[in-house]
């Protein structure tokens, strides 16, 4: 059952990344276009706003799978000195906390994300509704949630059975 889990959020959360990596080829090509057309005719209308909502979305695509790759800065100097059970105490705790903030910014986010589709709020220049973007990025604090909860359970798991390999 774990097994299965595991590979349900690894599929997701990559699939989330590539959403993220065409964000950001999206972002890349809308600046070096904004770059040519300022030199030779006008600007991209709302290139600020669609950089700003994207670097938004692009974070939080990305943010799941980086915990899943364990791409994050560890500091394990004291930590990798215990054995694997003490180890995985540790990682117990640090993810348990980890899964309740992430799963409050998540679910504050969604919220946030419903007020600002309930007031009708959009950008300034090209009046596009702000909300959508908002739920995408609650959705990434969902995802890295959901990854922590997958490390919550590993960690558990390796404290009732014993050593495993970390």
């Amino acid at each position: 059952m774990l097994n299965l889990f595991e590979r349900f959020v690894r599929a997701l959360t990559w699939r989330t990344a590539q959403v993220a990596q065409i964000v950001l080829a999206g972002v890349m090509f809308l600046i070096v276009a904004n770059v040519i057309s300022r030199r030779l005719f006008t600007p991209v209308p709302g290139t600020v706003e669609l950089v700003e909502m994207s670097g938004a979305v692009l974070l939080a695509m990305a943010v799941a799978y980086t915990a899943i790759m364990k791409g994050h800065i560890m500091v394990g100097v004291l930590v990798d000195r215990f054995s694997p059970r003490v180890q995985a105490i540790v990682d117990l705790v640090v993810n348990t906390v980890s899964l309740y903030f992430s799963f409050l910014l998540a679910r504050e986010t969604f919220a946030f994300a419903a007020k600002m589709m309930q007031r009708g709020w959009a950008t300034g220049h090209l009046n596009l509704p702000i909300a959508p973007s908002i739920y995408l990025v609650a959705f990434g604090f969902a995802m890295l949630a959901l990854v922590l909860f997958r490390d919550v359970l590993t960690s558990a798991i390796t404290v009732v059975k014993g050593s495993e390999s970390r």
